[in-house]
């Protein structure tokens, strides 16, 4: 919707033309941790009936927008809002230009009010166990057996990682 107003002052020989934008109100996609990339992402939450609720992915919050685009050209903008929680996408997200929103519709990805959302390209490592003194150790995940990783990370604080057969004070993380 464009609003156009003409204002015409008194005693002024020279009009004022005054045009903007009245955005309409923004169609609001939700994913979330409790999400199916399979509802419509509309609804906050999951229906009582479990029918309909939020998205679950990046991926499919971006897959229902080129579905709305496929059916005729935006007419709102759309905001993606990121419900607090870990995402751990299991391929890379990538946008493409038919992924852009217009001037006047644009597309917005962000964090729900109040919400933090993660999104983590982390591989959990669960199963611990004793196994001399006070070292643990686990069986890594078959993911992981043919990745080397430089990074780990135990309830949100980074580890040393096991090294051998020395440590280098100066580069820790990295050669020790």
């Amino acid at each position: 919707m464009r609003l156009c107003v003409s204002l015409r002052l008194a005693g002024a020989v020279s009009a004022v033309l005054l045009c903007g934008c009245a955005l309409a109100a923004p169609l609001v996609l939700t994913v979330s941790p409790a999400g199916r990339d399979s509802w419509s992402g509309k609804l906050a939450a999951p229906n009582a009936a479990k029918t309909d609720g939020p998205l679950a992915s990046l991926p499919g919050a971006r897959d229902a927008i080129r579905k709305l685009k496929a059916a005729g050209p935006l007419t709102q903008p759309i905001q993606v809002r990121v419900r607090g929680g870990v995402y751990r996408p299991a391929e890379m997200l990538a946008f493409e230009p038919q992924d852009s929103g217009t001037e006047a519709c644009p597309i917005s990805y962000v964090a729900a009010p109040k919400e933090k959302p993660v999104l983590s390209g982390g591989v959990p490592v669960t199963g611990f166990r004793p196994w001399q003194g006070k070292i643990l150790v686990a069986d890594v995940p078959a993911a992981l057996r043919d990745v080397t990783f430089r990074s780990l990370f135990v309830d949100g604080e980074r580890m040393i990682r096991a090294r051998y057969p020395n440590r280098v004070p100066r580069d820790p993380y990295r050669k020790g």
